[in-house]
C-alpha cells in the first residue's frame, strides 16, 4: 500500500480539486504546468526542485501520487500536468503508465482519455464513485489471490 507524504498530499489535493472544479467538455483548460504545479505547492520556493526546472523533486512526487491513484482503482492524476511548450505530459507520464501495467498503445490517446477519465471522475462529486474504484481495485485483487490458492490447493 502506498502512502503519500505530505507534499504529495498537497501534490493531491491541488490537482483533485482541480479536476472536481473542471468542465468535462473542455477537460484540457484544467491542465496546468509543472511550474504551476510546482509553486502552488511551494509558493516561496524553498524547494528549488518542486518549483522550478528541472523539478527533480516535484517530477517523483508527481508519480508516487499517480501510483497511489492507480493503486486505488482511479486514473492517473497527472494527467493534469503538462508541460509549458507542448500542453502534454512530458515522456515520465507514459513512461510511468506502462511501468504500471496501463493498457498504452498511442501515448497521445492514452493521456488524452487519461485526462477526460480524471475529470469526470472527480467533477462528478460523486464520493460512491471515488469508493467504487478502490472497492473495484480491491476485488479485482481478492479474485486473483483466490484463483493463486485454487491452482495452489489443486497442485
Amino acid at each position: 500500500m502506498i502512502t503519500l507524504t505530505p507534499t504529495e498530499r498537497d501534490i493531491h489535493r491541488v490537482l483533485s480539486t482541480r479536476a472536481r472544479e473542471a468542465d468535462l467538455a473542455k477537460p484540457r483548460e484544467a491542465c496546468l504546468t509543472y511550474k504551476e504545479l510546482g509553486l502552488l505547492i511551494d509558493p516561496e520556493g524553498h524547494n528549488s526542485g518542486m518549483s522550478r526546472p528541472p523539478f527533480r523533486t516535484l517530477f517523483p512526487a508527481l508519480g508516487h501520487v499517480s501510483m497511489y491513484e492507480v493503486e486505488h482503482g482511479r486514473p492517473m492524476l497527472s494527467a493534469l500536468v503538462v508541460a509549458q511548450d507542448s500542453r502534454v505530459p512530458g515522456p515520465g507520464f507514459v513512461e510511468l503508465a506502462r511501468h504500471l501495467q496501463l493498457p498504452v498503445n498511442d501515448p497521445d490517446t492514452y493521456w488524452a482519455d487519461e485526462l477526460v477519465e480524471v475529470v469526470r471522475l472527480w467533477s462528478a462529486h460523486d464520493p460512491v464513485l471515488l469508493l467504487d474504484a478502490a472497492v473495484d481495485r480491491l476485488m479485482s485483487e481478492l479474485g486473483a489471490i483466490k484463483a493463486a490458492v485454487r491452482r495452489l490447493g489443486g497442485a
